[in-house]
């Protein structure tokens, strides 16, 4: 369901995902994005602290 929605967003931007997949969906894959980028970010803060000590 995901990949279906990146596609759109690849494909046609922002404006293609809303007018194809509407609001809710535009802000749920962006929350997506969001959250796994802030995930990746932890991840690589918490190893380089563990590293350091």
């Amino acid at each position: 369901m995901i990949k279906k929605y990146q596609l759109i967003l690849r494909e046609k931007g922002w404006k293609g995902l809303i007018a194809e997949a509407g609001w809710k969906v535009a802000i749920l894959l962006f929350m997506f994005f969001l959250i796994k980028g802030l995930a990746w970010l932890a991840v690589i803060y918490g190893g380089v602290k563990w590293f350091s000590s």
